[in-house]
C-alpha cells in the first residue's frame, strides 16, 4: 500500500510540475510582447533555455524586434533549439544593421547545421565586423562541405588574427588536402595563435606535404609548431619524440595539451602532463578529458 502511495504522489507531482512550465512557457511568450524591451530580452534569453518548440514562431517574431538587444537574444535562443524552421529567418537576420545580432545569427546556424545555411555563411564571412568573420569561419567549419574551403583559405589572409585563427581551426576540421599548402604559409604568420592553429590543422589532414613540414618542424625544435600540432605526435608515437614534446609543453603549453599528454599512454609524457597541471593549480582526471589520444594509434 506505500508503495502504491508513493507511486501516486509522484505521478501527481510531475503533473503539476508539467503544468508549472507549461504556465511558465506561456508567459514568457507574452513576455516578448511586453513594453518594457529589457523584459522582452529577458524573456527570449529564458526561452532559449528551456528550448519548447512552441516557443519557435515568437522567437522568429522576436527577430524583428524594434530593439537589437531582443534581437540577439532571439537569435541565440534558437541557436538554442536548433529548429528547422528558424534556418530562413536566421538567414535573412545576417543581413541585421547590428552586428551583434548578426554574429547571434551565424553562430546559431551554426549549431543547426542545416545545409541551407552554408552558402550565406560563406557571405558572412565577408562581412565588414571581424567578430561576424571569425564566428561565420567557426561555424563554416562545423558543415566539413567543401565548398568552404577555398574561402576558408582566403580567410587566412584576413586582416583580423581572430579571424585567420578561426579558418585554421576550420580547416583542420574539414580535412581537405587543398588547404595544405595555404595553412604551410599560415606556419608564417605574424601571430603565434594562428601559426599553432595551422600547425594543428595540418596534423588533422592526412596528406605528406603536411607531416613532411611537421615532422622537419619537430627535427629544427621549432617548438611552436609542436606544441601546436602535438596531437598528430602523439598519435605518430615515435620513440625518441619524447624530449622535444615535453620541451614543447614546458615552453608553449596549454591545458588541452597537458590534458592530451597526460592521457596519451606514455608514461613520460604522462608524469609530463601531471607536472604542468600542477603548476597552473590544475588536477587532470581521465574521466573528464574529452577525447583521449593514444601515444602511437597511427602506427
Amino acid at each position: 500500500m506505500v508503495i502504491i502511495v508513493l507511486s501516486f504522489l509522484f505521478f501527481d507531482w510531475a503533473g503539476v510540475k508539467a503544468e508549472g512550465q507549461s504556465k511558465d512557457v506561456d508567459r514568457l511568450i507574452q513576455d516578448l510582447g511586453d513594453k518594457n524591451w529589457v523584459v522582452r530580452s529577458d524573456a527570449a534569453g529564458a526561452l532559449g533555455k528551456i528550448k519548447d518548440p512552441r516557443t519557435v514562431e515568437p522567437l522568429i517574431a522576436a527577430l524583428k524586434d524594434e530593439k537589437g538587444y531582443v534581437r540577439r537574444r532571439a537569435a541565440s535562443a534558437l541557436g538554442d533549439i536548433k529548429d528547422p524552421k528558424a534556418v530562413e529567418p536566421l538567414i535573412a537576420a545576417l543581413k541585421d544593421n547590428e552586428s551583434y545580432v548578426r554574429r547571434k545569427a551565424v553562430s546559431a546556424l551554426g549549431k543547426i547545421m542545416d545545409p541551407r545555411a552554408v552558402e550565406p555563411l560563406l557571405e558572412a564571412l565577408k562581412d565588414k565586423e571581424v567578430e561576424v568573420r571569425s564566428e561565420a569561419a567557426s561555424s563554416l567549419g562545423k558543415f566539413k562541405d567543401p565548398r568552404t574551403v577555398e574561402p576558408l583559405t582566403l580567410a587566412l589572409k584576413d586582416h583580423s588574427e581572430e579571424v585567420r585563427r578561426a579558418a585554421a581551426i576550420a580547416l583542420g576540421k574539414i580535412r581537405d588536402n587543398r588547404a595544405v599548402d595555404p595553412l604551410i604559409a599560415a606556419l608564417k604568420d605574424d601571430k603565434g595563435i594562428v601559426r599553432r592553429r595551422a600547425a594543428a590543422a595540418l596534423g588533422e589532414i592526412n596528406d605528406r606535404r603536411a607531416a613532411e613540414v611537421l615532422i622537419e618542424a619537430l627535427k629544427k625544435e621549432n617548438l611552436e609548431i609542436v606544441a601546436g600540432a602535438h596531437a598528430f605526435f602523439l598519435r605518430r608515437g615515435e620513440p625518441g619524440t619524447e624530449a622535444v614534446l615535453m620541451k614543447a609543453l614546458d615552453r608553449n603549453g596549454y591545458i588541452r595539451m597537458a590534458e592530451n599528454f597526460y592521457g596519451c599512454g606514455n608514461a613520460d609524457l604522462a608524469a609530463a602532463g601531471r607536472e604542468w597541471a600542477k603548476k597552473q593549480g590544475i588536477i587532470f582526471k581521465l574521466e573528464t578529458i574529452p577525447k583521449i589520444i593514444r601515444w602511437g594509434s597511427d602506427r
